[in-house]
């Protein structure tokens, strides 16, 4: 049996981010049991600080609020983070298809 992969040790500014349980939406962390929808409102962690900051995300989802914790590197940008990689560029985008999925009637 393999063991479970090591983080690698931040060496950019990170956020962390997840998908809320109670509906799926992508959210990104603010403090300790917050989330937020939004990229631009998330808490930056320097590298020296990301362990700190992946603890807290990761004690929310042990508390089933969140799932898939992960930290993504960013760049500040007046003040605010930005994404480097395009997984999270995307994911901060919102959903690429509707919340509500449209319903159609049958002709009778």
């Amino acid at each position: 049996m393999s063991s479970p992969a090591k983080a690698k040790p931040a060496t950019a500014p990170v956020v962390f981010t997840a998908n809320r349980l109670l509906d799926g939406r992508v959210v990104w962390l603010v403090a300790a049991g917050q989330w937020v929808e939004r990229v631009a409102d998330a808490t930056v962690f320097p590298p020296e600080e990301a362990a700190a900051g992946l603890a807290l995300a990761q004690e929310d989802e042990r508390a089933q609020r969140v799932v898939g914790v992960y930290g993504a590197e960013v760049a500040l940008e007046a003040g605010r983070p930005v994404p480097v990689k395009f997984r999270e560029r995307l994911r901060a985008q919102g959903p690429s298809v509707p919340a509500e999925p449209p319903t159609y009637r049958l002709a009778s």
